[in-house]
């Protein structure tokens, strides 16, 4: 077999590509520590390696809606500490008020503070989160209450709001800001006025419609006003009676809240076990590498001088 330069040249040219090229995998792979850098690597353990990084970013977005769940459900708690402060404060101008030596002004006095309760209790409705308000449903990128004149409207909606935080699970994280019936709402029952808003309370003293904490609110304020001790004792009771309703409300948000950090607690766990995992699938062995790393540095450059002593040829090497 008669062995030409060309010949000679394209087999050194060729081993000093594939040298380079072993050369610069192994770079890649110190750089980044992973073995498998692309699914030709491994093609036997790929469908595990998917399969875990699938698992991961699933995971990733459940820990994010269990995040915003937890705000939702942590402004949900704050907002309802505060209105049960509101409660527990009319209340007490309702005993006082109740008080025999109490008289018309006495009691149209109070009846400005629990206006004025009124009107906390409005901005309490419209708590939000970042720009999404908590009490409005899926209607939440404006403020859901407002009060005209002595009628508390309702613009939101009464849509739950969910996130799924495991495959096919998803749990509510508000609680509803009214209801149309049934059970009243964190803020009363509420008629629908066929135009997107509902009327939570008229302040009207014979109106039944709003059943909630607007509605004991007004009626304290109207006895007050009409001077009517008897009805004063009547907003005792209702006052206590949206006092447990609300507390109702508050321990199923913090059971809810307990649900979440354990089920955040679940997936951190989780997460670290899978990332072990693809770690030891994907993962280099340093101090292997690194002497894989150094042979073929030194393969490399055998072959560079091998070819750059061969390939020395001139008119003068065939002239002698």
């Amino acid at each position: 077999m008669r062995i030409t330069n060309k010949y000679m040249t394209d087999s050194i040219i060729n081993s000093i590509q594939l040298n380079q090229g072993n050369l610069a995998r192994s770079q890649e792979q110190l750089a980044t520590s992973k073995r498998l850098l692309r699914p030709s690597d491994d093609p036997n353990v790929m469908g595990q390696f998917f399969s875990i990084k699938s698992s991961l970013t699933y995971m990733e977005q459940y820990n994010r809606n269990i995040d915003d769940g937890l705000s939702y459900l942590n402004m949900n708690d704050t907002a309802m500490g505060t209105l049960g402060d509101i409660l527990s404060k009319a209340n007490e101008y309702a005993v006082q008020a109740a008080n025999d030596t109490y008289n018309s002004n006495d009691r149209a006095a109070i009846a400005q503070q629990i206006d004025k309760l009124i009107d906390q209790v409005v901005d309490l409705g419209n708590s939000s989160v970042g720009d999404k308000y908590i009490y409005a449903g899926t209607k939440n990128s404006a403020p859901p209450f407002k009060r005209v004149g002595d009628q508390i409207i309702y613009s939101g909606d009464t849509n739950e709001i969910r996130r799924e935080v495991l495959a096919g699970t998803d749990y509510r994280i508000d609680s509803p800001g009214i209801t149309t019936s049934g059970i009243p709402g964190v803020f009363g029952l509420a008629t629908d006025n066929g135009d997107g808003t509902y009327t939570v309370s008229d302040g009207d003293p014979l109106a039944t419609t709003g059943n909630g904490i607007f509605r004991a609110l007004f009626d304290l304020r109207n006895r007050l006003n009409n001077n009517d001790a008897a009805g004063i004792q009547n907003s005792i009771d209702d006052l206590k009676q949206e006092t447990d309703r609300l507390l109702q409300y508050r321990v199923q948000v913090g059971a809810r809240t307990s649900h979440f950090e354990a089920l955040q607690n679940q997936l951190a766990d989780q997460e670290i076990k899978l990332t072990e995992n693809l770690n030891n699938i994907e993962g280099a062995d340093i101090e292997r590498l690194s002497i894989e790393y150094n042979q073929q540095l030194l393969s490399y450059q055998a072959s560079l001088a091998a070819g750059a002593k061969i390939l020395q040829v001139s008119l003068l090497d065939f002239l002698s």
